[in-house]
């Protein structure tokens, strides 16, 4: 709101500028502690682990053990996690276009998360054994279309 009054008011762009930068760090802050309040476990280990050069030998190797309860957790509740995310943008934001929009770019978020440890669990030997425990990339960028429209239908 205060953006939009400073674009009507305003001949000089700088403050509206200022006021949106803050909007877009605000958002990005929401979004990741949306996320870390459901997906904690995954974005640790996705921000810590999976980002690990493995050819640098510094660290322990990634193994099956170390990734098959995070594969477990996201495949038994990540539907559920979900509903419970849209449900927090919808009463934290009486925006609901913006809301809506902070959902999708928290989605958006969880899914290149998942993403980095889908491709993390390729490069570990035996990770193929988690294959059957994974949630497939289609089945979450699925849901994130089905509550992308179902919040534009007003559903």
């Amino acid at each position: 709101m205060t953006i939009a009054v400073f674009k009507e008011a305003s001949e000089d762009g700088k403050i509206q500028m200022h006021f949106e930068e803050l909007l877009k760090n605000n958002r990005a802050v929401f979004v990741e502690e949306l996320l870390l309040e459901h997906f904690s476990n995954l974005i640790k280990f996705v921000k810590n682990r999976a980002s690990e050069d493995s050819s640098s030998g510094s660290k322990k190797p990634i193994t099956v053990a170390e990734v098959e309860p995070l594969v477990k957790d996201f495949a038994s509740r990540w539907k559920a996690a979900i509903e419970l995310m849209h449900k927090d943008v919808i009463t934290s934001f009486s925006n609901f276009l913006r809301g809506m929009d902070i959902l999708r770019s928290a989605l958006t978020q969880l899914l290149l998360y998942y993403t980095r440890l889908s491709d993390c669990i390729k490069k570990i030997a035996g990770g193929s054994a988690l294959n059957k425990d994974l949630a497939s990339i289609n089945s979450i960028v699925f849901e994130i279309k089905k509550y992308s429209m179902t919040d534009f239908l007003g559903h």
